[in-house]
């Protein structure tokens, strides 16, 4: 929660110091830091709200992150494309979506990174499911994702999803 609240908290900085300070004032090399910086925190925002989103299965949330024609691959021979297929995917063969999971998506800040070069950008993170009732992990994967600013809006054009192994 504290990183969310200094996260947003930055993105408000940024927002603020552009619409105050002059475009006299702001040099192109500035302008483009701060634009990247922007770009870092919103595609940091995909990782947030895909954890929310599956924590709370919230389908129309974990959508909402996908470009139109993105892809999604869970394993050899299982691609979804586009955001009805990624819809059923989560709906109909992910263990964290299932009605009968109590499941908290938790993922490691520190193992968030994060590239931008324009319009596309990376992300990667991982994901430690813990079961709410038990208390105890039941599932680690891991996502690497490509991300591209459409419309404004950066979104997912395409995920890989894998296992990882749990280490510092």
């Amino acid at each position: 929660m504290r990183r969310l609240s200094i996260s947003g908290a930055v993105g408000i900085w940024l927002v603020l110091l552009v619409a105050c300070t002059s475009a006299d004032t702001i040099s192109e090399t500035e302008m483009a830091a701060l634009q990247e910086k922007a770009d870092f925190w919103e595609i940091d925002q995909i990782e947030k709200k895909f954890h929310e989103a599956t924590t709370k299965k919230d389908i129309e949330m974990m959508v909402g992150l996908w470009a139109p024609n993105a892809t999604l691959t869970v394993g050899p021979g299982l691609t979804a494309t586009g955001t009805d297929e990624i819809r059923d995917f989560w709906l109909e063969k992910s263990e964290a979506f299932k009605p009968e999971t109590n499941w908290i998506s938790d993922h490691p800040a520190y193992k968030v990174e994060i590239t931008v070069n324009g319009d596309l950008g990376t992300l990667h993170f991982e994901c430690h499911y813990v079961d709410a009732d038990t208390e105890r992990m039941q599932l680690a994967t891991v996502a690497d994702m490509d991300v591209a600013r459409l419309d404004g809006e950066w979104l997912v054009t395409n995920m890989v999803a894998g296992s990882t192994m749990l280490v510092p």
